[in-house]
């Protein structure tokens, strides 16, 4: 349930951010910037990058074996409480319209 409603969440924000006044320069910029991004890292850069990203998702699996319920059920909350507080801001984000 709790992933259902980030999924919404984060689509409302897609929503609010492609029918903003802002939508179309905010993306032109962000692709300007990930063009740039792209452009200047150099290929070692971009190895070392997949390596260290290959190594966390490693260590996150072996780690996520030893995670206590009590920890999964309090990250779960945690989830769930910082979710329906941007659906708040959404909400009230949307009502200001």
């Amino acid at each position: 349930m709790a992933k259902q409603e980030q999924g919404e969440t984060w689509q409302d924000i897609k929503e609010i951010w492609g029918n903003s006044s802002l939508g179309e320069k905010i993306n032109f910029q962000f692709s300007t910037l990930i063009e740039e991004l792209k452009a200047n890292t150099s290929q070692w850069e971009k190895d070392a990058i997949k390596s260290d990203m290959t190594k966390l998702k490693s260590s996150w699996e072996q780690y996520k074996g030893n995670v206590s319920q009590w920890e999964k059920d309090s990250i779960s909350k945690d989830v769930s409480k910082i979710s329906q507080l941007l659906e708040k801001f959404l909400k009230k984000l949307k009502r200001k319209k």
